[in-house]
């Protein structure tokens, strides 16, 4: 299997990185060589193309990069990639701010070079990387004067009747929904036809790549529609139950034990058979 091509899509947390957000030695080592044979391997997150960039630097790659789940998608090296962008409207952002209000904590957008932010938030100032972006704080519906790439809400607190309402108002809205965060009171408003599968898919077709060829993994529900195009989806065994449900193919070992080397390793040997069954 390996004299053919593959696109290698990898999600970031939870996923590429282990619990310490690092790329561990082996891992980093065997995808650098598989991209020296002339595979494709592709860095596919929620994060914005700051904090992407060190480790698509660390691994060496020269592909494109996914960013904000699809909105954002560039190559840092290639002229002729066409980057891929979306913004969400900024009149719609503010009818959200109003509608959105009584269960709303913070808000944030942003886009590649500015945040607007209501109020100061430590976790998504670490997990965005704020470092060198123009920050304005305030009432994202006085502030806001550019369409954003990306909009994260945090909840007043977590809550199933109030998740069902936010996802109907959010339905008033052709092609819009919401995403809830795992474990956090964090959720993201995205356009459904921006996605990592949508971004895959043209990356692959940039690089004459067969649908067959695309091997995915993700942990998480913003990695379902990458996991459902590709020739061979791989959700974390530690990832997301219910992507788990969906997936094809589940890993091998969890993110913090190496999953991407040892479940990828034995896909490009041949040695999948179907779901949790290698040889």
């Amino acid at each position: 299997m390996n004299k053919e091509k593959y696109l290698i899509a990898l999600d970031m947390d939870g996923t590429l990185l282990n619990s310490k957000k690092k790329i561990s030695f082996l891992t980093r080592h065997y995808l650098k060589k598989l991209a020296k044979q002339g595979h494709k391997i592709i860095l596919a997150s929620g994060r914005p193309s700051r904090s992407l960039k060190p480790y698509h630097s660390l691994l060496k790659l020269d592909t494109p990069m996914i960013c904000y789940n699809g909105a954002y998608v560039f190559d840092p090296n290639d002229p002729n990639f066409k980057p891929r962008i979306f913004a969400f409207p900024k009149e719609i952002v503010k009818e959200l701010t109003n509608k959105l209000e009584k269960y709303t904590a913070n808000i944030m957008c942003e886009d590649d070079v500015n945040i607007w932010v209501d109020k100061e938030d430590k976790y998504l100032a670490k997990f965005f990387w704020y470092d060198n972006m123009d920050i304005t704080f305030g009432d994202l519906r006085k502030t806001l004067n550019k369409d954003p790439m990306t909009m994260i809400v945090q909840m007043t607190k977590e809550d199933e009747e109030a998740k069902k309402d936010i996802v109907n108002i959010c339905s008033k809205y052709e092609g819009l929904s919401a995403r809830f965060w795992t474990g956090s009171p964090y959720f993201e408003l995205y356009f459904i036809k921006t996605s990592k599968g949508a971004s895959i898919l043209d990356i692959a077709s940039y690089y004459h790549i067969p649908q067959k060829n695309i091997i995915v993994f993700g942990d998480a529900e913003n990695d379902v529609e990458m996991i459902d195009i590709a020739g061979y989806g791989v959700a974390m065994v530690n990832g997301k139950t219910s992507v788990k449900e969906k997936a094809p193919i589940i890993s091998i070992k969890s993110n913090d034990k190496n999953g991407i080397y040892h479940t990828l390793k034995k896909i490009l040997k041949g040695e999948y058979i179907s779901k949790n069954r290698f040889i």
